[in-house]
C-alpha cells in the first residue's frame, strides 16, 4: 500500500513538472510573437525625421495660421524690364532641383514640341470631404511610400500578443431573505491577468492567472465555509478554427483575425487595412506610384527645359526679323523723303515693322514664361534676381531604336502596367479570400485550470492558497467544438461573383493598358523620325529662303522688284528660321518622350530609386554637384581663336555684316519723328501729294508746304563683340547683352544684309 501511494505521489509531481513546462512554453511563445523586419531602420528613422518640419511643430497647433512663405524676391521681370543677371543652368542641374524641391507638373507636355511646353499645375489643392489633396509636390507625394509601408506593420499586428490584466473589488450588503443570501454579503475582489496569443494558423492561444477573495460579512451557521478564502487559478486556453479561417495562408489574405469565442477580446491591430499580402502589394504599388511621378516630373523637366531654349532662339529670330524690317524702314522712309516711293509702300513697311515689333514682344513674353515654367517644375522660386539660361545643347544625331525591343521595355517596365499587374494578382488573392467565406465556421475549443483555496496567501499550513495551488490537486478541464453555418451562403456568394468579376475588369484592363501604352510608344517612335527630318528640311528651307531674302534685298535696293515681294521674303525668312528652332526642340522633346514611353527615362537620365538612406559615397547633394559642374564649365569657356570662328560662322545665321545691335528707343525716334503721323485711313500720311505727284483720294485737307527732310544723328553704337556662335548655344544671345538680342542704338546708315549659308 505504501508503495503504491508513493507511485501515485511520483506520478503527481511528473504531471504536475509537465503542466509547469507547458504553460512556460505557452508564455515564452505569446511574449516572442511574431518575428518581422521592422519597415523602419535607424537610417530611414532618422531621414523620416528630417522632413523639414520647424521644431515642436506637432505641438504647436497654430503654427500654420499664418503664412509659410514671407514672399518677396523682387518684382518678375516682364517685357517691359525683362534684364537679369543671367545664371546658367545645365539640365542636370535642372533634374537634380527637380528631385530635391520640385513638382510633377501636369500631362500636358507630352504633345508636340513647343506647342505643349505648360507642364507647371497651379491648380491649387481641393477639398475632398476628409482633408485636401491635390498637390504634386515631390516632399508630398515622396512620402506616400512610406505611408503605404507602416500598413504593413498596421496588417501584422493582428498576431501581436495581448496582455490583459485587471483589478476589481466589491462589497455588498443586500438585505437577507434566507440564509443562502449570506453567502454573497461582504468584501469580493478578483485578480485577473493573461497573456493571449493569436496564431497563424487562425486560432488562439492562452495563460491566465487570476486570485479572487472573499470575505463574507454574515456567514451562515449551519454551512462549512471557508471564510476568508482566496482561491487562486491558472488556466490555459486554445481555440482554432477547423474549416473557415483555418491556415496560414489564409490569415495572410484576412483583413483580420478569426477571433475568439471562449476569449472577450477586441482585435489584436490590423483594423482598417487590408491583408497581410494585399497590403504588400499596396506598397508596391505606392512604389509603382511614385515612380510613375517620377517619370513624369524628369520628362517635365526636360520638356520645360528643351521650351525654354527654344524660346530663346525663336526670341532671336523675330529680333532678326525686326532688324530687317527696321533696315528696310530707314530705306525707305530715306527714299520717302526724297520723293522716291508713294507714302503706301512707306506705310507698307512700318505696317511690317509693327508686326515683327508685336512679335518680338510675344516671343520676349515667351522666354519669361518659359522660364517661369522651368523655375515651377524644378522648384526655384519666382523671382530670385537672375535669368534662367540653358547651357546644354540639344542633340541633332539621329536615333534609331530597334521596336521589338522598345516594346519590351515598355510592357515590363511602365510603372502603370506594374501596377496593373498588381492590381490583376490582388483580385486574385481577394476571389481566395471569398472562397474562404463559403466554409462553415467550425471551432475547436479546449481548456485546462489548476486551482486552489485557502484562507490566505502566505504561511505554512493547508490555509496557504499558493502553496495549495503548487500542490496541483485540483483540476478543470473541457473540450468542445462549435460550428456557425448561415443556410444558402447568400452573402458569400454575393461577394465571391463581385470577386470573380473584378478579376475579369482587372485583366481587362490589363490587356486595355498594355494595348494603350503600346499605341502611345509608336506615337513616340514615329515622331523621332518625323521631327529629324522636319528639322533637316526646315534647316534647308529657311537656308534657301536666306538666299531668297539676299537676293530680294538686293534687287529692291536696286529699283528692280516691288516692296510686297521683299516684305513676304522676310516674313517667310524669320518664319522658317524660328520653325527650324522648334524642330529642333520637337525632336529633343520627342528623345525624352520616347524614353518616358519605354518606362526608361529614369536610367536615361541616370536616377536610381533606392530604400533606405543613402550609401556614404553619395552623401553630397546632387544638387550642389550639378553646380559647382556647370560653374566649372563656365569658369573654363574660353574665347575662340580666330580660325575656329572662321569654322563656326557658318552655322550660324548672320544677318548683318558689322551694325551694331539695336535698341527699342532707337526705333521708337524714327518712328516718333514728326514727319511721320499716325497710321489712320482717314487722315493723309506724311506729305499732302504723293510723291508721284498724283492726286489723294478722298476728301482731302487743304495742301501744306512740304517739309524739309531732317537728317539722323547717330548716337555712338559699342562695337559688336565677340563672333558668330554655334546653333545649339544659346547661351551666346543673351537679352540685354552687346552683340546680343536688342540692345544699343542704329546708325543712319543702310547696312548690306549679309546671311551666310550654314
Amino acid at each position: 500500500m505504501r508503495r503504491q501511494m508513493e507511485y501515485v505521489g511520483n506520478g503527481d509531481e511528473t504531471m504536475r513538472g509537465k503542466i509547469r513546462l507547458i504553460g512556460l512554453l505557452l508564455l515564452f511563445s505569446s511574449l516572442v510573437g511574431c518575428k518581422q523586419r521592422l519597415f523602419l531602420d535607424a537610417g530611414d528613422y532618422q531621414g523620416a525625421m528630417k522632413i523639414g518640419l520647424p521644431r515642436d511643430f506637432e505641438n504647436d497647433t497654430t503654427a500654420g495660421n499664418s503664412p509659410l512663405r514671407q514672399g518677396g524676391g523682387g518684382t518678375p521681370a516682364t517685357v517691359l524690364d525683362p534684364s537679369r543677371p543671367i545664371r546658367y543652368i545645365s539640365l542636370q542641374e535642372s533634374i537634380a532641383r527637380a528631385m530635391e524641391n520640385g513638382s510633377t507638373g501636369s500631362a500636358v507636355g507630352l504633345g508636340r514640341g513647343l506647342g505643349a511646353n505648360l507642364v507647371v499645375n497651379d491648380t491649387l489643392v481641393s477639398f475632398t470631404g476628409q482633408g485636401v489633396a491635390g498637390d504634386d509636390s515631390i516632399r508630398a507625394f515622396s512620402l506616400d511610400p512610406a505611408i503605404s509601408g507602416a500598413n504593413i506593420e498596421r496588417a501584422l499586428s493582428k498576431f501581436d500578443a495581448r496582455w490583459v490584466t485587471s483589478m476589481s473589488w466589491t462589497y455588498r450588503d443586500d438585505a437577507l431573505a434566507n440564509s443562502f443570501q449570506s453567502l454573497q454579503n461582504g468584501d469580493n475582489a478578483a485578480f485577473s491577468s493573461g497573456v493571449f496569443k493569436p496564431l497563424p494558423t487562425g486560432g488562439l492561444a492562452g495563460i491566465t492567472f487570476s486570485t479572487e477573495y472573499s470575505k463574507l460579512s454574515q456567514p451562515p451557521a449551519n454551512f462549512n465555509v471557508v471564510n476568508p478564502s482566496y482561491r487562486p487559478r491558472m488556466a490555459l486556453s486554445f481555440e482554432q478554427p477547423l474549416l473557415q479561417g483555418y491556415g496560414i495562408a489564409i490569415n495572410q489574405l484576412l483583413p483580420s483575425h478569426p477571433g475568439s469565442i471562449q476569449q472577450n477580446l477586441r482585435p489584436s491591430g490590423g483594423q482598417g487595412v487590408e491583408g497581410i499580402l494585399v497590403t504588400r502589394l499596396r506598397a508596391e504599388q505606392s512604389k509603382s506610384e511614385f515612380e510613375r511621378n517620377l517619370n513624369i516630373l524628369v520628362l517635365n523637366v526636360e520638356l520645360a527645359y528643351w521650351s525654354l531654349y527654344g524660346a530663346y532662339f525663336t526670341l532671336y529670330a523675330r529680333e532678326q526679323a525686326l532688324r530687317q524690317a527696321f533696315i528696310s524702314f530707314q530705306f525707305n522712309k530715306t527714299r520717302f523723303d526724297a520723293g522716291r516711293i508713294p507714302v503706301q509702300e512707306l506705310a507698307q513697311t512700318r505696317a511690317q515693322l509693327e508686326q515683327f515689333r508685336a512679335q518680338r514682344i510675344t516671343s520676349l513674353g515667351s522666354v519669361l514664361e518659359a522660364e517661369r515654367q522651368l523655375r515651377g517644375v524644378i522648384g526655384l522660386a519666382v523671382e530670385d534676381g537672375t535669368r534662367l539660361v540653358p547651357s546644354d545643347s540639344p542633340s541633332m544625331a539621329p536615333f534609331t531604336p530597334d521596336w521589338e525591343v522598345s516594346v519590351r521595355e515598355a510592357l515590363t517596365l511602365r510603372p502603370e502596367l506594374v501596377m496593373a499587374r498588381q492590381e490583376l494578382k490582388v483580385r486574385q488573392l481577394d476571389v481566395q479570400l471569398q472562397k474562404n467565406s463559403m466554409l462553415p465556421d467550425v471551432r475547436l475549443t479546449s481548456s485546462y485550470d489548476i486551482n486552489a483555496i485557502g484562507t490566505q496567501l502566505d504561511g505554512s499550513g493547508p490555509a496557504n492558497a499558493l502553496a495549495n495551488f503548487r500542490d496541483n490537486r485540483n483540476n478543470t478541464w473541457s473540450l468542445g467544438i462549435r460550428a456557425d453555418i448561415p443556410l444558402g451562403f447568400r452573402d458569400a456568394n454575393a461577394n465571391l461573383r463581385i470577386s470573380r468579376l473584378n478579376l475579369a475588369r482587372s485583366f481587362a484592363t490589363l490587356q486595355n493598358q498594355e494595348l494603350k501604352a503600346e499605341r502611345f510608344l509608336q506615337q513616340q517612335f514615329r515622331q523621332l523620325f518625323e521631327f529629324y527630318e522636319q528639322a533637316r528640311a526646315l534647316r534647308a528651307q529657311r537656308e534657301a529662303l536666306a538666299e531668297q531674302l539676299r537676293s530680294q534685298f538686293t534687287t529692291y535696293r536696286a529699283g528692280k522688284s516691288t516692296l510686297d515681294v521683299l516684305l513676304e521674303a522676310q516674313r517667310f525668312y524669320s518664319d522658317a528660321l524660328s520653325g527650324e528652332y522648334n524642330a529642333i526642340v520637337s525632336y529633343n522633346n520627342a528623345l525624352a518622350t520616347f524614353q518616358y514611353a519605354k518606362g526608361t527615362i529614369l536610367d536615361y537620365n541616370n536616377i536610381v530609386i533606392g530604400d533606405g538612406p543613402l550609401p556614404e559615397a553619395v552623401l553630397t547633394r546632387a544638387v550642389e554637384h550639378q553646380e559647382q559642374r556647370t560653374r566649372a564649365l563656365v569658369l573654363r569657356t574660353r574665347e575662340m581663336s580666330p580660325s575656329q570662328a572662321s569654322m563656326e560662322q557658318n552655322r550660324l545665321p548672320v544677318l548683318y555684316a558689322n551694325t551694331p545691335p539695336l535698341s527699342p528707343e532707337a526705333i521708337n525716334s524714327d518712328l516718333n519723328d514728326n514727319r511721320i503721323k499716325p497710321l489712320d485711313p482717314l487722315t493723309p500720311f506724311g506729305s499732302p501729294t504723293a510723291p508721284s505727284g498724283a492726286p489723294l483720294p478722298g476728301n482731302a485737307p487743304a495742301p501744306a508746304a512740304p517739309m524739309t527732310p531732317t537728317p539722323m544723328t547717330p548716337a555712338p553704337a559699342p562695337a559688336p563683340t565677340g563672333s558668330p556662335q554655334t546653333l545649339p548655344n544659346i547661351t551666346s544671345l543673351p537679352v540685354g547683352q552687346p552683340g546680343g538680342p536688342i540692345l544699343g542704338t542704329p546708325t543712319s546708315s543702310t547696312p548690306d544684309l549679309v546671311i551666310p549659308n550654314p
